[in-house]
């Protein structure tokens, strides 16, 4: 029985990745029509949108805030290398194999961008405090808003530049600061970067002295990173101790099977094995769904 379900499994996984191919070929050649068609309209700004390949669209927010380059030539390496993998692992161990191949190796590289770019991110929200001062400081002795957008990235961490460096480039080919920003944020979707921006845009728009807001904004956001870190000590046991629970079962496994080899057959061969063998895997990724959502902070 198993070894259909991965047969299944595998039919549905090529289904999906072929269905996506077509739709995101479709949409290209139908975004290709209409710029030929009727162009883009004066007020579009797709020309200062992060290039982020069609088939790669849904985890575009996520590309961005991982900031990781995706060509074409390297999503088909990558791609290529899987099926390679999962080819091989059908031909010497068979279905099951080939399954968790074509699922793990995506998803692990999945797992790997969200990680990288949720501690790009938090870098980045830790340096913000100090490169919001840096443009209230260049405001306050007469510099105007674009200026001090890009001045102040010279003593920005690196870790906002990262980020700003681009805005930057485009306030300098003469992008308003507010448009610049805003596309930024829209961008990367962090809630710190778009009350920059919503600070920037109210300025622009209608007037007045924007040095108190920003004042406040740092404040804001320091008290914020201190919570966060109150809260990230406070729970540290709590953390240890969820980790140490996921990681029981896979060790007691590992143990297992070095100290008796034949011990996975009874899984793989019998259909009792099988059964046994895919409730157990089910609860234990429930486990993890479960434990990992009580770890996360939210604030």
């Amino acid at each position: 029985m198993i070894k259909a379900l991965a047969f299944f499994g595998l039919a549905l996984v090529v289904i999906a990745s072929l269905a996506w191919m077509v739709l995101a070929r479709q949409r290209r050649e139908a975004e290709a029509m209409d710029r030929r068609l009727g162009g883009l309209r004066p007020d579009s700004k797709a020309a200062f949108e992060p290039v982020i390949l069609e088939e790669l669209r849904a985890f575009g927010p996520l590309i961005v805030q991982a900031d990781v380059q995706i060509t074409r030539e390297r999503a088909i390496g990558l791609c290529a290398v899987v099926v390679i993998a999962a080819v091989l692992a059908l031909l010497l161990s068979g279905p099951v194999l080939a399954l968790v191949v074509v699922l793990g190796l995506p998803g692990g590289g999945y797992l790997w961008l969200r990680r990288l770019a949720r501690t790009r991110i938090a870098a980045m929200v830790e340096g913000l405090p100090h490169y919001i001062d840096g443009i209230r400081q260049l405001l306050a002795i007469g510099a105007s808003p674009a200026q001090a957008v890009v001045r102040a990235l010279a003593e920005a961490p690196p870790s906002v530049r990262r980020y700003f460096d681009p805005a930057a480039r485009r306030v300098e080919l003469g992008v308003s600061v507010d448009d610049a920003i805003d596309q930024l944020a829209r961008s990367v979707q962090v809630a710190e970067v778009s009350m920059l921006a919503a600070a920037l845009r109210t300025q622009m728009r209608f007037g007045g002295s924007i040095l108190v807001v920003l004042t406040n904004l740092a404040q804001l956001l320091r008290d914020q990173i201190n919570v966060r870190r109150d809260l990230k000590a406070a729970t540290a046991e709590a953390r240890v101790s969820a980790k140490v629970l996921i990681a029981m079962p896979l060790i007691a496994m590992a143990m297992l099977v070095i100290g008796n080899p034949e011990y996975p057959q009874f899984f793989l061969n019998d259909p009792r094995g099988q059964n046994l063998g895919l409730i157990a895997l089910g609860l234990q990724l429930a486990g993890i769904v479960v434990v990992r959502r009580q770890m996360e902070l939210v604030f």
